[in-house]
């Protein structure tokens, strides 16, 4: 996406990106973790949120309101980028936290469709299972995986 994007600091692995949101709000310290779901790692989940200033997890249902969510959106996406040049063959899953947030997830990949198109397959899960995502559905959650 040519969106502006915040720099991200990486781990070692490039399952943990870090990012600081810059906003009405102040500074806000933001995570975003890749965490295996299944034994043979082909299934990775997106976490996303604020870093705890005290624990250093992941918190995903503060809600901070910094005024730059397209810019967090658009620094989210690039580590899907990121993270699947590292791992071209595992799916990404995503939900939100909230139904509001899948709902703003959801709004963004249709936004940006015909670009995430052209390098990744995305998939939505409603009650009838996994589909190819179509504009205009509410999903419950998304996986996305790269071309090959």
């Amino acid at each position: 996406m040519n969106q502006e994007k915040y720099a991200v600091d990486i781990d070692n692995t490039t399952q943990v990106y870090e990012f600081v949101s810059v906003g009405s709000k102040g500074a806000i310290q933001k995570l975003v973790q890749y965490t295996p779901l299944d034994e043979n790692r082909e299934f990775f989940n997106l976490g996303f949120g604020d870093k705890d200033p005290v624990s250093g997890k992941l918190n995903d249902l503060t809600v901070t309101n910094n005024g730059d969510t397209q810019k967090i959106l658009a620094t989210v996406a690039d580590t899907v980028l990121h993270f699947t040049a590292r791992y071209p063959d595992v799916w990404v899953f995503a939900t939100g936290s909230t139904p509001a947030r899948t709902r703003l997830y959801r709004m963004g990949i249709t936004n940006h469709l015909n670009e995430i198109e052209n390098k990744f397959e995305v998939l939505g899960l409603t009650n009838d299972g996994w589909q190819s995502f179509e504009t205009g559905i509410n999903y419950e959650a998304f996986l996305v995986k790269r071309k090959s």
